[in-house]
């Protein structure tokens, strides 16, 4: 396809009709022509719309790592006391 047949798809890449109304307001339906900006890496079988990466998992910023691991740690700490608690070894 020549560039000014791709503008024409990205130009026209959304459906005219309505979505269903459980969806977001947002989000489109893609028409026909839209599709063919869809594309899979050869190698690594990853999706990509219109030679972008499409996201499909969200994945924790360093920092809410980190605060779940401070929190479980807390958790098995507070967990030990109470069973030392519990058989009379702590008090």
């Amino acid at each position: 396809m020549s560039a000014d047949e791709w503008e024409k798809v990205r130009k026209h890449r959304y459906s005219d009709s309505d979505t269903p109304p459980e969806w977001p307001a947002e989000v489109r339906a893609i028409s026909i022509d839209g599709v063919s900006l869809f594309g899979v890496h050869q190698s690594s079988g990853e999706l990509y719309w219109d030679g972008h990466a499409v996201v499909t998992e969200k994945r924790l910023a360093n920092y809410e790592r980190r605060l779940a691991l401070a929190v479980t740690l807390a958790t098995v700490v507070m967990a030990v006391v109470e069973v030392l608690r519990a058989i009379g070894v702590a008090h």
